[in-house]
């Protein structure tokens, strides 16, 4: 099981990525479901699962199940477990990277008790967030308005814990913060992930990439962590977040994310002094795109073009609107002095390349 260091403000705090890791050797042999298929999956007409009579837990869970699906990816003799939520019209379906990353094939199991397969289109190492494309139609859930929860809302869960044999359980609880933002050392080195759904809904390794689902039917977040050394605290990653990339993606069947080398914090978890909002940055990348236009640590963004920048999420929200090879007008604040550069955004150094092919499992 992977474990990864974060901290919280001023606290030192172990977290465990919340997918499943299982060696099942001799048990290959038994696995029928490969695949030998390719990213040229039909453009479903999807629909969308309506909400509008959900007047308990129960309704909410039984309404919802068909969007979520358990997923296996495969890698020769070991598997990752996770979930995964259609989303979008086309049977596109929303997970964390950390769950698909390493998998050569990728395995579906709806709520039906049928089984898929899908395509990776997209990941994202710095948001932890990727995108499948299934092999079969998936009525697909709303996604909650930007800003549509706060503190104390009910949430409910849907996942995967453990094992598959547990696959679309649910539990509930509710929101206990918002903007939490961790620090993560991770193999591609220290990233965050910004702007965070603290709740205290049950999660355990296998809910990575599932739903938190409101009491409305939507989706607010994508569960990713779980702090090991508390009791019932889970982190969601916001819809605020990924709502360009599933824009993007299902526009294109694809996108690649932008980068410009920067790690930081907003004035919610620093203090950055007599100015209230913007991007503090406490790390520049080396070789990267904001090294090159001389950005270093201390100087503040407060401005992707003419769009302000409050919030450290806002960032990575607005590098989502954009292309490789734009270039953007950063204004940037260090003590009294302000500045325009200009970056050219690059492709992330650990970006995701889309395979003309999805490679099967070698049956031993």
């Amino acid at each position: 099981m992977k474990k990864i260091f974060i901290s919280i403000f001023v606290m030192f705090l172990t977290i465990i990525i919340l997918s499943g890791c299982y060696d099942f050797g001799s048990s290959l042999g038994n696995n029928k479901s490969t695949s030998n298929s390719s990213l040229n999956y039909p453009n479903f007409n999807s629909e969308q699962i309506d909400t509008n009579n959900i007047k308990s837990y129960k309704d909410l869970v039984a309404t919802c199940k068909p969007a979520v699906v358990g997923i296996a990816a495969i890698n020769g003799r070991y598997q990752s477990i996770g979930t995964g939520v259609c989303i979008k019209n086309g049977a596109y379906i929303l997970t964390n990277n950390h769950v698909v990353e390493d998998g050569n094939v990728i395995n579906l199991y709806l709520s039906d008790g049928k089984t898929a397969n899908a395509s990776i289109v997209w990941r994202d190492t710095s948001s932890d967030l990727a995108m499948l494309k299934s092999s079969v139609n998936i009525p697909y859930l709303p996604v909650a308005a930007n800003g549509s929860y706060q503190s104390g809302d009910e949430v409910v869960a849907i996942g995967t814990p453990l094992d598959l044999a547990f696959k679309h359980s649910a539990t509930k609880g509710i929101i206990s913060a918002t903007n939490r933002t961790i620090s993560v050392d991770n193999d591609y080195g220290e990233t965050a992930l910004y702007n965070l759904i603290q709740h205290d809904a049950s999660i355990n390794p296998g809910n990575s990439g599932g739903p938190l689902i409101n009491m409305n039917g939507e989706v607010i977040g994508i569960n990713t962590v779980k702090v090991t050394d508390a009791e019932g605290m889970g982190f969601a990653i916001p819809v605020d977040t990924f709502k360009p990339v599933i824009e993007k993606v299902s526009q294109t069947g694809s996108f690649e994310t932008s980068y410009i080398g920067v790690f930081g914090y907003d004035n919610q978890l620093k203090n950055i002094g007599k100015l209230a909002d913007g991007f503090y940055i406490e790390s520049v990348a080396k070789n990267s795109p904001a090294e090159r236009a001389g950005l270093k640590k201390g100087d503040i963004i407060t401005k992707i073009d003419e769009q302000e920048i409050k919030f450290a999420r806002e960032l990575k929200s607005e590098l989502y609107y954009h292309n490789i090879g734009d270039v953007v007008r950063l204004t940037i604040k260090n003590g009294d002095d302000t500045r325009i550069e200009e970056i050219k955004l690059e492709k992330h150094p650990y970006s995701f390349t889309l395979p003309k092919t999805i490679q099967p499992v070698i049956e031993k």
